[in-house]
């Protein structure tokens, strides 16, 4: 990196150019505007997953373009800063070509993964900041978790209360007792599945909670990496700079930090929102020092990332990177359906967000989880966490072209329930409780997925299920 944290924290606080937000809010539309038709981006409906090498290669030089011209915004100090194309080439060039982590027999290895490439996807599971109404709830699902083999790390959540009574409140005491006792379970789960050096990721509303979290022998592992997401569109705050600093003095690798895109936000279009898609990873590489780099984007309207415009956005922008950086990218599209656990719907949106991740070179991180939430705890099952790894497993060395026919048909069974999606069930209604294990028309239910997705050519490896439920 050119700079350290230090000085990139000092740019943001006391010497970037002081700009309103509105007009910085503007410079990314009017930028965004002029880069898609100077660089001729264009959105095709009939190919949410492209398969046009040279545009991802001109979303990639644009978006250098965009960020050396827009940078990045901090709302605590009203300062933009901005940095060189020759500073952020050097940035992609000092990212690993592959990052190990976990422990013994459990470890995994990242490796930059290539458009249409056969290197083997690394796949966490688990719910993504869900929330769980009790710890021995919350121990249940994240080993049923980790009992599949497809399932290569784990995302964390929290319980929702304290000794069964006291609500946990973001910002408050609470949440750091209850994110760090989180982190905790999750490490007891990993040994119960027989699978004690997994690598676990959570990630806490607040840095000091997201500190807490950290213990090497009980917790999170220092080289589980300490993240922590910049804002849509293009900027960051002191939050993000306390992660940071917290990295810098643990010499924890810092991952995560990019801006994800709003489509329908300023950046305007939906060739906006990839551009933007692509400079937010720049921002997590300059602003954030990150190194495990994922762009991502959301609809400001439809409640899913597999939207049509979504999945386009998300896979030319991992290609763009994947084609012109040797980076490690971790996707994030396949999480944040709009329908819930339970549904086939949930199913579909997975196959379509999880498709757009490995054929255009990245691995999947970011587990399961449906958009909304709300406050539904127990929100999720281990069968989602294992067809997405099945997924996303079986998907290695798949074209473009066969995936864009699949993720079509998908589409064609989802796109029209994305406003009026099933809400879908929680870990009680699907499992027996007691027994850990999925009830019988859940198991008949995500059969008949597989059998629906054979049928259309695309076979799951039925070996990468470590056991029934």
């Amino acid at each position: 990196m050119p700079y350290s944290v230090w000085e990139i924290i000092e740019m943001y606080q006391q010497t970037g150019q002081r700009i309103a937000e509105k007009d910085f809010d503007m410079s990314i539309f009017h930028a965004t505007e002029r880069l898609r038709r100077q660089y001729d981006i264009r959105y095709d409906a009939k190919h949410p997953l492209p398969s046009d090498d040279d545009a991802a290669d001109r979303l990639f030089q644009a978006a250098l373009e965009f960020y050396t011209e827009v940078g990045t915004y901090c709302v605590n100090s009203g300062r933009a800063v901005r940095f060189s194309r020759q500073e952020i080439e050097e940035a992609l060039k000092a990212c690993s070509l592959e990052r190990t982590v976990g422990e013994g027999a459990d470890a995994v290895t990242y490796v930059h993964r290539d458009v249409e490439g056969w290197q083997e996807p690394m796949v966490t599971g688990g719910i993504q900041t869900a929330l769980y109404s009790s710890d021995e709830m919350a121990l249940k699902i994240y080993k049923g978790c980790c009992m599949d083999r497809c399932i290569d790390g784990l995302w964390g959540g929290m319980v929702a209360t304290i000794e069964g009574r006291r609500p946990v409140i973001a910002g408050g005491p609470t949440e750091v007792f209850a994110f760090r006792r989180n982190a905790e379970i999750m490490r007891q789960a990993t040994a119960a599945a027989g699978r004690p050096g997994m690598p676990i990721v959570n990630n806490a509303p607040s840095a000091t909670a997201t500190i807490a979290m950290y213990d090497a022998e009980k917790a999170l592992r220092p080289d589980d990496g300490v993240g922590g997401a910049g804002i849509a569109e293009m900027k960051i705050d002191n939050d993000c700079f306390m992660r940071m600093a917290y990295g810098a003095a643990t010499g924890m690798p810092f991952s995560a930090g990019s801006s994800q895109s709003t489509i329908g936000g300023f950046s305007g279009s939906i060739e906006g929102a990839a551009i933007v898609s692509v400079a937010g990873v720049f921002q997590g590489l300059m602003g954030g020092q990150g190194r495990h780099i994922g762009p991502g984007t959301s609809h400001f309207r439809l409640k899913s990332k597999m939207t049509r415009e979504g999945l386009w956005v998300t896979s030319l922008a991992t290609q763009a990177l994947a084609r012109n950086t040797h980076a490690i990218i971790n996707g994030s599209g396949g999480e944040h359906p709009a329908a819930g656990p339970g549904t086939k719907q949930y199913f579909y949106e997975t196959v379509a967000g999880v498709l757009a991740n490995i054929i255009s070179g990245a691995h999947h991180g970011s587990g399961t989880r449906k958009f909304v939430i709300g406050k539904t705890c127990d929100f999720g099952t281990p069968i989602e966490s294992r067809f997405t790894g099945e997924v996303a497993k079986s998907a290695a060395g798949m074209t473009r072209e066969q995936a864009n026919e699949l993720v079509l048909k998908m589409l064609d069974l989802y796109e029209p329930h994305l406003t009026d999606a099933p809400f879908g069930e929680t870990y009680h209604e699907l499992y027996d409780v007691e027994k850990e294990e999925p009830k019988e028309e859940y198991v008949r239910m995500y059969e008949e997925v597989k059998e629906e997705l054979a049928g259309l050519g695309f076979h799951l490896r039925p070996t990468w299920a470590g056991r029934k439920g």
